[in-house]
């Protein structure tokens, strides 16, 4: 259960195929274009998410925004940007503002501050095979996020993208206690274009051990929709 608890609540914190060649590594000097950061860089998602309480199935879907409101020189000399994330039901509602993340960077690192929660999204140069423990700023316990591919062309949605990298940050093969698999895709010179979580937690009595009976949990999807500068 303590196990379960973690991998759920990591899934509500981050809520917010096309053909392919794989490839090795990128450069070192072009790594961090697949997190870009500056003032008035927006995306907008398309999100379904289903929560399962008592086993019983409640899905919301929605539109989410982000949009990088401002910048600033923080203590390590590198700049932190302030994001802030609205939410709408549909295209002809207002956006209604939900919270304020911040993402730092570094020469080798992208960190997303989420209150008192850093994790670790991505690591530099990007490269195949490359793994870290994203919880390592933070008191949670080893989580590890690595490299899944690189994508020279991607169809996300309606959006053909030219190159992105997956990150899987969780992929158990448990399916009798619970299921945790998180992956996120990232395009270069746009950012999260994909995310994909589920954290559900089976039923483990005798009469339904094994079945796949969903007693709790969080099945989460976020497509990109559209994207650009305000």
């Amino acid at each position: 259960m303590k196990s379960f608890c973690y991998f759920l609540f990591i899934v509500l914190v981050f809520e917010l195929v096309g053909a392919c060649d794989s490839g090795s590594e990128v450069p070192a000097d072009d790594t961090r274009a697949y997190y870009p950061l500056r003032k008035g860089l927006y995306q907008i998602y398309d999100v379904e998410r289903t929560e399962y309480v008592l086993g019983n199935p409640t899905t919301i879907i929605y539109q989410l925004k982000t949009v990088v409101v401002d910048s600033f020189l923080n203590p390590q000399n590198n700049y932190t940007y302030v994001l802030h994330r609205s939410l709408r039901y549909n295209e002809s509602d207002a956006w209604q503002y939900i919270d304020t993340w911040s993402v730092r960077t570094a020469m080798n690192e992208t960190v997303l501050q989420l209150e008192n929660l850093s994790v670790v999204t991505l690591q530099y140069p990007v490269r195949a095979a490359l793994a870290w423990n994203s919880n390592v700023y933070n008191t949670l316990e080893k989580n590890i996020f690595s490299i899944e591919s690189f994508r020279t062309e991607e169809l996300i949605g309606e959006n053909s993208f030219d190159d992105c990298v997956t990150i899987r940050q969780a992929d158990n093969d448990d399916y009798i206690v619970f299921l945790d698999q998180r992956k996120e895709i990232y395009a270069r010179n746009v950012g999260l274009v994909y995310k994909d979580s589920t954290a559900l937690q089976y039923c483990t009595q005798n009469d339904c051990l094994g079945l796949q009976q969903v007693e709790q949990g969080v099945v989460y999807k976020q497509i990109i929709r559209s994207y650009g500068v305000e």
